[in-house]
């Protein structure tokens, strides 16, 4: 991965937009982000919110050391981070 800004791009587009209702709005989450997603009343704000989201676990996992998930691959593994 060239950056983290790059990583986040490969991640956001994995993410899943779920309907959850007509009054409900949005969830959208990324697989194998564990504890990462985030609502909106629009899907395109679920999405941004998501975004957001990821940034902040992406720091906390590299402060604390933690493996990112791979992004973009058919098979699950992780990447160390940086």
């Amino acid at each position: 991965m060239d950056s983290i800004a790059g990583y986040r791009k490969n991640a956001m587009k994995c993410a899943v937009v779920t309907n959850l209702g007509s009054r409900e709005g949005y969830v959208a989450r990324i697989p194998g982000f564990r504890g990462l997603l985030a609502t909106g009343r629009t899907k395109r704000q679920a999405l941004s919110e998501l975004n957001d989201a990821l940034a902040d676990w992406i720091t906390l996992a590299v402060k604390r050391g933690i493996c990112l998930p791979a992004v973009g691959e058919k098979q699950p593994s992780m990447l160390t981070a940086a």
